[in-house]
């Protein structure tokens, strides 16, 4: 903080003798001291709430210091640089906090209706029902009442842009994701995913499970982020009529194909040609370490039984799971994996910041959009392990 002690005077009209110099002098020791008074207050009062407010120069914009008990102050965007893991660096913490309570107020996060075993209503009544038509318009009801949207994201954008049903994917503020600094040389673990070894890594990664020899949401993610992420895309089909061979339409766009599905370990032990764990995708790839920034996923059910893969447990097998953005179609609503799936999520981290329906498919499907976050974000509480028992 600059303070200005300006003393203006006109010398051709102002003749101070000294005793009206050592008065003023002391007029202004006086303000000044005072001054001094006021800003240690300011400092007392506003610290135990972790906050310290200012003028700024101009004297008519609050400046503030976060405070987080070290004694160092940080700049006005350091609460949402942090709880957001370097993401939003320009959010003021005023706005965070609103974000803040805009999420509490939507806590918990479905519709009760006075039952004390809510969302039991309109659900999906196991995994076993897939397919099932009469219960896929059922758990539509279901989606409209429960898991709304609770985060807001400022430019998040539809990928791609165009105005096609099944498919594009809403990304929070993919224009981010060309901040990242570049990435350290790859050299042969490049040429493991199919790239030419001894290029300079790009510094964002993008995992795309379940494609349909569809290239749109690859081509967006290049163009949102000016071609600043590695992105690998997963399937257990390598072809059909429509889009011909998988590999040879994303290798027309730089994009590497791998030719397995996301399973559980009891599926990868069986099938290890089809399905991998992601952790097992990760090492393959030579990714362990690296953050998976987008993760898009859209695997027909799969989602209830290998979900726990993204919540970035650590096992104790030294390879954790970090995913930013969770980009994901649900499929009906069985219970409680639905409930699970949500509630798991949440306590993770993960906030819903896009949420839309698959009209196509009776609204039985929807497109979520999960972004991580601190779990600090979470005021008053306000995670489902420490407030719902059912």
């Amino acid at each position: 903080m600059r303070i200005n002690t300006k003393i203006k005077s006109n010398d051709n009209n102002v003749r101070l003798s000294s005793g009206r110099w050592n008065t003023a002098a002391i007029v202004f020791s006086s303000m000044l001291f005072v001054s001094v008074l006021n800003i240690g207050f300011l400092n007392e009062s506003f610290s135990s709430q972790g906050l310290v407010t200012f003028q700024n120069n101009d004297g008519d914009v609050p400046w503030q210091q976060y405070n987080d008990g070290s004694g160092h102050g940080h700049d006005d965007y350091e609460l949402a640089r942090t709880q957001s893991f370097g993401f939003f660096d320009d959010i003021p913490s005023k706005e965070w906090r609103e974000l803040q309570m805009i999420h509490l107020e939507s806590f918990p996060n479905y519709y009760s209706r006075g039952n004390p075993n809510p969302m039991m209503q309109y659900s999906s009544n196991s995994l076993g029902s897939k397919g099932d038509i009469p219960q896929l318009r059922m758990s539509s009801w279901w989606n409209g009442e429960n898991f709304q949207t609770e985060f807001h994201c400022r430019t998040m954008r539809r990928v791609p842009s165009t105005s096609q049903a099944d498919g594009p994917k809403w990304v929070c503020d993919p224009n981010r994701l060309k901040k990242k600094k570049k990435g350290k040389d790859v050299g042969d673990v490049a040429s493991s995913a199919g790239e030419e070894g001894n290029k300079q890594q790009k510094p964002c990664l993008v995992y795309s499970f379940g494609s349909n020899g569809k290239i749109e949401f690859e081509q967006g993610i290049q163009e949102a982020t000016d071609d600043s992420c590695e992105i690998h895309t997963f399937d257990m089909a390598t072809y059909n009529k429509r889009n011909g061979s998988f590999k040879e339409a994303l290798a027309k766009i730089g994009v590497p194909f791998h030719p397995w599905g996301l399973g559980t370990e009891a599926q990868s032990q069986q099938q290890p040609e089809t399905f991998k764990t992601l952790k097992e995708s990760m090492i393959e790839l030579g990714h362990v370490g690296r953050t998976i920034d987008i993760f898009k996923i859209d695997c027909e059910w799969c989602e209830w039984s290998t979900y726990k893969q993204f919540l970035g447990i650590d096992n104790g097998d030294g390879i954790v799971v970090d995913i930013r953005q969770i980009l994901v179609e649900t499929h009906n609503a069985p219970m409680p994996e639905a409930k699970n799936f949500f509630f798991d999520l949440h306590d993770a981290g993960f906030v819903i910041f896009s949420k839309e329906a698959n009209y196509q498919n009776g609204a039985g499907g929807v497109e979520f959009g999960f972004l991580k976050l601190r779990t600090d974000f979470f005021i008053e509480g306000s995670t489902y392990k420490n407030t719902i028992t059912f």
